[in-house]
């Protein structure tokens, strides 16, 4: 009996999330996200071979350079709603120490990479100095839906 009640605390301990220290200020290092590879999984590749560089797919875009510099994703996470569209967030990071907006849509694509509608309108961002923000989006595509693409941009 005691035994299963040690074996019990051990799985609890086990199943708990660690405990976290106090946060610190954040820091980024940006130039170990820009030098991440592919991810290996799908992407948009040109008709032309070598004519661009594969844009991996359920994966943001940052569609600037200098933007690069200043956010990083820190998370994507995807799932099916009740009516089964799909549903995507991403976490964003501002690695800066002044208010930052930036603008996101979404692209959704079938198993065959063709869009299942229209890109979604550009959406704001406001990300706090060193802090983070969620940009989401829900497909109308249903069960159709096999991938996703945000791209982000400066705010205009």
């Amino acid at each position: 009996m005691l035994r299963l009640l040690y074996a019990g605390i051990a799985v609890f301990v086990l199943a708990a999330p660690a405990a976290a220290t106090e946060n610190k200020v954040l820091k980024c290092h940006t130039g170990e996200a820009r030098a991440a590879g592919p991810s290996g999984g799908p992407a948009l590749v040109a008709n032309v071979p070598a004519s661009m560089t594969p844009i991996d797919l359920n994966a943001v875009l940052i569609t600037d350079k200098k933007l690069t510099k200043s956010v990083i994703v820190e998370g994507l996470f995807a799932m099916r709603t009740p009516t089964n569209g799909l549903k995507i967030m991403a976490r964003l990071v501002n690695c800066t120490k002044y208010p930052l907006v930036v603008q996101a849509r979404s692209n959704f694509m079938d198993g065959n990479q063709m869009p299942t509608e229209a890109a979604s309108a550009w959406k704001p961002v406001f990300l706090s100095p060193l802090a983070t923000a969620v940009y989401e989006e829900a497909s109308i595509g249903r069960g159709n839906v096999g991938a996703y693409l945000i791209e982000l941009r400066p705010d205009l």
